[in-house]
């Protein structure tokens, strides 16, 4: 059994930083759970967290956003293309009149796939997402005065990868990461970790005649996708085991203040992390306030007014 247990969070790269908090708290329902920065490069740019309220490992989807910066992406293959949502049975037709009373671009048809309804819309930035049904998510709803429970996001269910050839990935899938190949439809590959239910599923799209997008930070585009482990250790077994079948562009165990990251490229392209989920965001704001103050590891506190005020103002 793999020593993954499912998704710790998404990383993608926005456009503006209040257009992002807008989507993700007005329209989707997501609770804000940190304001941080980025911590590679000296250009302060935010790092935003969303999630359940909680801020539990497989529901988070965390932002950097670039307009300030002006930097932005090529979408392609060698990257995550869409970000999925689990969402409970019967869901859809509430979603859709929500996505149209507000604005949102969203496709018309609705999609089944691996027996799971889905709902393709459209971020700000142009960024994909799909909300799927699924009646195996037992997390609680991420409920918002105007989304009801029985409607509500329960957090991540998967992700779509695009690459442009998938023989070695899914081989890298099975013996580097203990995934299960689960299921395929055309183009369409699944894995599953754990019990299979949302939050523990990676599925390809073959795409051979893609384009490769870009790997750097920039917007409109999905960065990396972070597994969570448990400490350092387990971090430390899946780098040996990367090396042991030639993965040697492996990082060291990066300390990201929450968390500890250690990163790694598939055969596909995609950049994965592996993420420790021993910290926690209660080092710094109590659970129940998470998300209320802007907040900056120890190296950085003393800059953290310099910092602010080099940033988009943003306002939950």
């Amino acid at each position: 059994m793999s020593i993954i247990k499912g998704f710790h969070h998404l990383t993608a790269c926005v456009s503006g930083a209040q257009e992002d908090v807008d989507f993700y708290v007005k329209l989707l329902g997501q609770t804000l759970i940190k304001k941080t920065v980025l911590l590679d490069g000296e250009e302060p740019v935010y790092h935003l967290y969303y999630g359940n309220s909680q801020g539990d490992a497989g529901t988070l989807v965390t932002s950097f956003p670039f307009k300030q910066k002006g930097v932005k992406g090529r979408r392609g293959s060698g990257q995550i293309k869409v970000i999925n949502y689990s969402v409970p049975k019967h869901s859809l037709d509430f979603w859709r009149d929500r996505f149209s009373a507000k604005g949102v671009a969203f496709d018309q048809d609705v999609v089944e796939r691996f027996d799971e309804r889905r709902q393709r819309f459209q971020h700000p930035c142009g960024i994909e997402f799909d909300l799927v049904e699924s009646d195996r998510d037992t997390r609680p709803p991420c409920s918002a005065g105007d989304i009801p429970e029985q409607f509500a996001i329960r957090g991540v269910h998967s992700i779509t990868l695009s690459l442009r050839e998938v023989a070695e990935s899914i081989i890298f899938m099975q013996e580097a990461l203990d995934f299960r190949y689960a299921a395929q439809s055309g183009p369409y590959h699944r894995f599953e970790t754990a019990n299979g239910a949302p939050g523990t599923i990676v599925e390809f799209v073959h795409e051979p005649d893609r384009l490769q997008g870009s790997s750097i930070y920039g917007e409109g585009t999905i960065h990396h996708v972070a597994f969570a482990v448990d400490n350092v250790e387990q971090q430390m077994l899946i780098k040996e085991k990367l090396m042991s079948m030639g993965h040697i562009d492996t990082s060291e165990s990066v300390n990201r203040n929450y968390f500890r990251s250690m990163y790694f490229k598939m055969p596909g392209g995609v950049m994965f992390e592996a993420a420790t989920t021993d910290i926690g965001f209660a080092i710094d704001e109590a659970p129940g306030h998470f998300g209320s103050e802007f907040q900056l590891p120890p190296w950085l506190r003393e800059r953290k007014n310099e910092l602010l005020g080099r940033l988009e103002p943003i306002a939950v």
